[in-house]
């Protein structure tokens, strides 16, 4: 501070020099200068600029205009390639998608020549699916009145969509001069021709609408005049065009919105000539001040002209006020300037102190280097210290030898200090390396200047390192570069884990195929080099995989997965693709297949792999494979449509019985539409109480008495109408949703049976089929008892009905739940006897109370000896091992009588009755007995 007040200019007040008044004045003069050619410069760049900008957007908009006139000749191909007739359906099937894919589309039109002679069967025609149809026109005060009679009309006959165009339907075009105008010129050019702007009926009825229209002609009329074509004239295409929409969507999709610094305006002309704005995007201007309009200038504006199909559009970019961005060199120079100046101005005025400010410094230098000489050994402590090797090269020396080497080196290069001195640099690349790491720090010490590299490193013991390395110049107090400093840090594992990253992100960690994202960019790139050759997509499902993981574990199930991804990888070619998508999911990519025999040959390959009997640990393993073939083009052009269409027809291999190939066609999609919907309908099904039990009763043969009933389910939809269960029940199996389904049906029967036993109607059994998913849930027996606690019914008045097969799948597991079950009292019964696999030597362990023939041998029992004694046969063994038998649909006398003769204890089927509501069993019930109707008989 002392010093500072030392200073000559607060010693006293000297007046300014001359040379330093010239100084500055000059100085001041060549920042002016400077200043005013960088500003020029500026102002070109950015008004080069805005213009590309406005070229960029202008040809977004005329894109937009020539996509809009693309789809109306498509529209008009539609009726040349019908030979100038198109029916209405195929009209609405080709016009429904453009529409909804096309928000700047307010309809889609075809505008048929009507002669008045014709007039009345037209409208007769129209009336048959359009009640109230007719030809009209614009009444006096806008409203649609009759069209007078004239000798022609221009109908608008076929609209899309109908929802919002459904007041047009019927309009006679011709009767309007404007519209009647731009269609003559239409037919009379054969070529799109373009309305005025018009105010649209549809959306906010804005005045920005354009219609399009595009002649159709008879099919095989000449054409070479203009006469010849308003002769062969049947009508034509229209498109209405919300041009706002259209040039608003098209620069908000290509995000050339996104600016606030310009205003964009679109005129169009009316059919008066009036020039109006369908569109405008403004921008924010703040309100501008002086100094901005000295360095900004004003707005600057630039008109683009275009016409489509015959009428002339102009937009117009106003760029708005400009701040200080893209301005910076010029107030750079400016500031810089004035600086230097009066820096300069200043050095000269105090040249007079300059002999004082030389001894200050040689004051300040003697101090700086005592306090130098403490610092450069607290940096040399600070090098030794640094966990980094680092080095001191010389850069005079051939070789660049290592002069200096931290203790660092021996921690992470393993050589010790003095065992690096004078070793060239390239020493400690690793040997035989040439990588582009190497020459660019090669390049840094020949041109003496700072390098960064990643390299590859050898240690002394012979272990790899992935360096980066990083290179300084030290120079003398001439300049001169007399040293370099090499620093190294080692990333081996930060390398290696990016590797590892980078692999995990395009290949299955399990399997090492090829994952989703991978598979996505093979089919683009197969897609790309395909050329008119098709690209098959296969979708391929391991058969019954899950049984492997519930039966081996997951461990095991992992095996099976990685041998089976070899064995695919190994039947596939080279030039092919294999990935997993998940599970047990695989997807290949087959090119080279001309056809779907070949293709199909390729794929059986991969499935005979497959199949092989693959051994894991003591187990022998033999697969079935599902198969959908996707081909490109014809069943996709992108990778999502042609993984998706794949996946559907593997879906339908499986319904129809798995362990096969299917080609993907057209109704499977409607088929896995029709699935998915049933799907999200069976899903709201329990929440809108759309289930219903109905009842068949159990009638004892002894005594004619009804001892019991068994639940069935119905579900009833608002829109489909009475689904069977058979269509929905192996829905809800595959879904999970059989579990809340199931577990409703046995509260809803067991509420229902107690109420029955309240009322007076006996100690009735209720029967309760249980699906192979809830027989495996955990929490069965639980579920059981409380459904009995809550409903207040005896556990002996339930009986529940399992299949043969769902107590094979795990023997022991079984015998351990119907064994819980039987320990609460509740009675147990196999359901379908004689359809599964069951062994005999297991029968005897199950504790079942009832055993119910299945009605495919009570059926037999008229048509065949055998199956009557297969009856008589499980009615003895039944007995024998002390269980009712109950026989399952019953529908003649002569089966109820053969029944009787063997000693059956309780039967079912529609010879007594048939499944019914509660009401109607409720009637039956309380009869008591029952007999036999003779119209079975």
């Amino acid at each position: 501070m002392n010093r500072l007040f030392a200073h000559p200019l607060f010693r006293r007040r000297r007046m300014l020099s001359r040379a330093a008044v010239a100084t500055f004045l000059a100085g001041l003069a060549l920042t002016a200068v400077l200043f005013g050619v960088a500003r020029s410069l500026e102002a070109d760049s950015a008004r080069a600029d805005f213009e590309q900008r406005v070229a960029v957007r202008a040809a977004a908009v005329t894109r937009a205009f020539a996509d809009a006139l693309h789809d109306l000749h498509a529209l008009n191909l539609l009726f040349k390639a019908g030979g100038g007739e198109v029916s209405r359906d195929a009209f609405d099937a080709f016009a429904q998608p453009l529409a909804s894919g096309n928000g700047y589309l307010a309809g889609l039109e075809y505008h048929r020549f009507v002669a008045a002679a014709e007039r009345p069967a037209f409208e007769a025609a129209r009336r048959r699916f359009w009640p109230d149809f007719a030809i009209r026109e614009r009444g006096p005060a806008g409203e649609l009145v009759p069209a007078a009679a004239r000798p022609r009309y221009l109908v608008i006959d076929y609209v899309v969509p109908i929802a919002s165009n459904a007041g047009v339907f019927g309009f006679d075009a011709w009767s309007r001069p404007e519209q009647r105008g731009f269609t003559q010129r239409a037919v009379d050019s054969g070529e799109p021709t373009a309305s005025p702007v018009l105010r649209l009926v549809q959306g906010d009825g804005a005045l920005r609408g354009m219609l399009v229209a595009m002649p159709v002609y008879r099919a095989g009329a000449d054409l070479s005049s203009v006469a010849a074509r308003r002769a062969a004239a049947l009508g034509s295409t229209v498109l209405v065009i919300d041009t706002g929409l259209l040039v608003g969507g098209r620069l908000h999709a290509a995000h050339l919105l996104s600016d606030g610094d310009y205003a964009l305006t679109l005129y169009g002309h009316t059919g008066s000539g009036r020039r109006v704005a369908v569109f405008a995007h403004p921008g924010a201007p703040a309100p501008q001040a002086l100094w901005e309009r000295w360095l900004g200038g004003d707005p600057a504006a630039i008109t683009r002209a275009f016409d489509v199909a015959g009428t002339h559009w102009e937009m117009r970019a106003v760029r708005l006020t400009r701040r200080l961005e893209g301005q910076a060199g010029s107030l750079s120079i400016l500031g810089y300037g004035c600086v230097l100046t009066l820096a300069v101005a200043a050095l000269v005025q105090q040249r007079s102190a300059r002999t004082r400010r030389i001894e200050a410094l040689v004051e300040r230098r003697t101090a700086d280097l005592a306090m130098t000489a403490g610092a450069l050994r607290l940096h040399q402590r600070a090098i030794e210290s640094a966990a980094n090797p680092i080095l001191l090269v010389s850069a005079t020396r051939h070789g660049y030898p290592i002069e200096y080497a931290n203790p660092a080196c021996e921690r992470t290069l393993g050589y010790a200090a003095g065992e690096l001195a004078g070793v060239p640099l390239d020493g400690l690349a690793r040997a035989g390396d040439d990588e582009p790491g190497l020459e660019e720090l090669r390049q840094a010490l020949h041109e003496r200047r700072k390098g960064h590299a990643l390299v590859r490193q050898a240690t002394r013991d012979g272990r790899e390192l992935v360096s980066e390395i990083y290179i300084a110049p030290v120079n003398n107090a001439r300049g001169e570069t007399e040293h370099f400093v090499v620093t190294t840090y080692d990333v081996t594992v930060a390398k290696r884990y990016e590797a590892e990253l980078a692999h995990r992100a395009r290949y299955d960690t399990l399997t090492g195929l090829a994952n989703a994202a991978l598979l996505a960019d093979r089919i683009e790139r197969a897609i790309a080099g395909a050329g008119s050759a098709p690209v098959w997509t296969v979708a391929l499902d391991i058969d019954h995989f899950k049984l492997v993981n519930d039966t081996l574990g997951r461990r095991r199930g992992d095996e099976a997965l990685r041998a089976i991804a070899n064995r695919i990888a190994g039947a596939v070619r080279q030039a092919d693709t294999a990935a997993r998508t998940g599970g047990d999911n695989f997807v290949l990519v087959l090119l080279g297949c001309a056809d779907e025999r070949q293709a199909a040959a390729q794929v059986q390959a991969v499935r005979d792999a497959i199949a092989e009997p693959l051994r894991i640990d003591e187990h022998t393993l033999v697969f079935g494979s599902s198969a959908g073939v996707a081909g490109y083009p014809v069943d996709g052009r992108d990778p999502e449509t042609l993984v998706k269409h794949a996946e559907v027809a593997m879906y339908r291999t499986k319904q129809t019985g798995r362990n096969a190939v299917q080609f993907y066609a057209p109704h499977m999609n409607a088929h896995a539409s029709d699935r998915l919907a049933l799907e999200g309908a069976l899903r709201c099904a329990l929440r809108d109480d759309q289930f219903e039990l109905y009842f068949q009763p159990q009638v004892e043969l002894v005594s004619g008495r009804v001892v019991g009933t068994e639940a069935l389910i119905r579900w009833r939809h608002p829109q489909f109408g009475t689904v069977l269960p058979e269509r929905f029940i192996a829905l809800a199996e595959e879904t999970g949703l059989i579990v809340p389904i199931g577990a409703w049906v046995l509260r809803a029967a067991c509420r229902q049976n107690r109420r029955w036993q309240h009322a007076g109607l006996g100690p009735l059994r209720i029967g309760v089929n249980l699906s192979a998913r809830q027989f495996s849930e955990p929490d069965l027996v639980q579920t059981v008892r409380r459904v009995l606690d809550e409903t207040g019914l005896a556990a002996d008045s339930l009986e529940i009905e399992l299949t043969e097969s769902m107590m094979m799948a795990d023997v022991e597991s079984a015998i351990e739940t119907m064994r819980l079950l039987k320990a609460m009292g509740v009675k147990l019964s196999i359901d379908d006897f004689g359809t599964g696999y069951s062994s005999l030597a297991y029968l005897k362990r199950f504790p079942v109370d009832v055993l119910k023939i299945d009605r495919s041998f009570v059926r037999d029992i008229e048509a065949s000896p055998d199956g009557a004694a297969m009856v008589d046969a499980i009615i003895s063994l039944a007995h024998g091992l002390r269980m009712q038998v109950i026989a399952e649909g019953v529908e003649t006398i002569e089966q109820l009588d053969y029944l009787r003769g063997c000693g059956c204890d309780e039967v079912q089927g529609h010879i007594y009755a048939r499944p019914e509501p509660v009401h109607e069993v409720e009637a039956l019930l309380r009869r008591g007995r029952v007999e036999p109707s003779r119209l079975h008989a």
